[in-house]
């Protein structure tokens, strides 16, 4: 198949794919999120069925089974006036994002876009179903009562895209199989883990983009330092590789992902990252010569519809693909334009809605990445898994294909919080020989 889009003309910059967020209408409802997520990793929904209907069914299956009827009112506090019946398994969780046949009944459109990718995450991994639990005999009835409402999902609404950062998916997957071994803590937990890839998500992809040549992405430094720690200027890591690399790769999401649509082989088909789309151009069995040629055409088309000025042809593709991506975001950089102020939006609702947790202003050192206490708990958890323990080093490398970074100061004030914790082993004075377990 030709490797990219067979017409490729000038428009409106679209984006479409693997960035969640646009330049406005960005709230998100994190409770519907973590539904959608669910009901797609178990491969279940539930369908035209809410709460108060459930209600009103367990309370005549119950009451036909209490000695005493008039306890369905106490039972009803419990767990419905309160909501606690969220507390009680991980499936309640599903009447958070209901479906219509196969399509999603309800949420915003930005939570539609989260749920794209956490399903392009996922792919073709599944939760085993149904998630053991531990539930008392009432909890349990409720539970086989809510079952009979539990249907089969199939495919999913969600737009298929080749993921972009392989590595990801293979922590997520395992990240999500931990969680699920373990039910209550993914009651607590599962909103936070999702937060947590979404920000780690957009900001390794914000990373990655520049190296589209050198094929599957790897984990890119991002260095964070813990809530409790002084933001020092002298952190060489944390200046060079913290916040500011990020939010200066970040002005370049929508620019090149919105020239990434261009080459994409058109609507219902696949999405692919950009550096598969540049390895697919080099191995097209046929001449590269036609590739070429219309990129060119494009480019030449493009500069002067955007008043850029003008260039030579590229020679061979690399020398295409870097020629598009440079149009794509000097476009934005006069900033009295239009164009400029729609990429600044794309920025700040990046921040505000995805990474406002893991941004902090320190003083003269600016904004920082930061991760506070209940973050690092759960991601030491994640990180050693299935694990009993792991060596520190292989902790913090396990942060690290997840996108946290910390410097040896940071690593420090991590073991001395885990010994605070107590969920540290020192075998030895050496450093080397420190072991962490996780707390679930």
């Amino acid at each position: 198949m030709y490797p990219i889009a067979t017409a490729l003309k000038v428009g409106n910059n679209q984006l479409d794919s693997y960035l969640p967020v646009r330049n406005k209408n960005n709230d998100v409802s994190w409770q519907f999120v973590t539904g959608l997520v669910l009901s797609y990793a178990l491969k279940r929904k539930i369908e035209a069925y809410d709460l108060d209907q459930f209600r009103d069914d367990c309370k005549t299956h119950l009451q036909d089974l209490l000695d005493e009827p008039e306890f369905w009112f106490v039972l009803e506090r419990m767990y419905f006036s309160s909501l606690d019946i969220f507390r009680v398994s991980p499936l309640f969780l599903l009447f958070h994002a209901q479906f219509e046949g196969e399509k999603i009944s309800a949420g915003s459109t930005a939570d539609k876009r989260l749920g794209t990718l956490f399903a392009n995450l996922m792919g073709d991994f599944s939760l085993h179903y149904p998630i053991p639990d531990r539930l008392n005999f009432i909890e349990q009835r409720m539970l086989n009562k809510l079952n009979e409402k539990i249907k089969l999902l199939g495919k999913g609404p969600f737009a298929e895209e080749q993921p972009y950062l392989p590595y990801m998916v293979t922590c997520f997957q395992s990240d999500l199989a931990f969680l699920a071994e373990h039910p209550q803590y993914l009651l607590q937990e599962l909103t936070n883990t999702l937060r947590l890839y979404a920000f780690s998500w957009c900001a390794q992809l914000a990373l990655n983009l520049d190296n589209w040549q050198d094929g599957e992405p790897q984990s890119k430094s991002l260095f964070f330092i813990l809530d409790s720690e002084k933001a020092s200027s002298e952190r060489e890591k944390v200046k060079r590789y913290g916040y500011k690399l990020f939010a200066s790769q970040s002005e370049k999401l929508f620019p090149m992902l919105s020239a990434l649509e261009v080459l994409q082989w058109g609507k219902g088909k696949k999405k692919r990252p950009l550096w598969q789309i540049y390895q697919d151009a080099l191995n097209y069995s046929d001449s590269t010569s036609q590739i070429l040629n219309d990129l060119n055409d494009y480019l030449q088309d493009f500069i002067v519809d955007r008043g850029l000025p003008l260039c030579e042809r590229a020679t061979n593709l690399e020398s295409a693909f870097k020629q598009l991506l440079s149009v794509a975001v000097e476009q934005f950089r006069d900033k009295k334009t239009d164009r400029a102020t729609v990429n600044r939006k794309y920025v700040n609702e990046l921040e505000n809605q995805i990474c406002t947790d893991f941004i902090q202003v320190r003083g003269r050192a600016g904004k920082v990445l930061v991760l506070n206490q209940d973050r690092l708990l759960l991601l030491t958890n994640l990180t050693v898994g299935k694990n009993d323990k792991l060596r520190l080093h292989e902790l913090l490398r396990g942060f690290e294909q997840r996108g946290f970074y910390l410097d040896n100061q940071s690593a420090q004030m991590l073991v001395a919080f885990y010994e605070r914790m107590g969920n540290v082993e020192r075998m030895s004075d050496s450093g080397d020989a420190v072991y962490v377990r996780k707390t679930v």
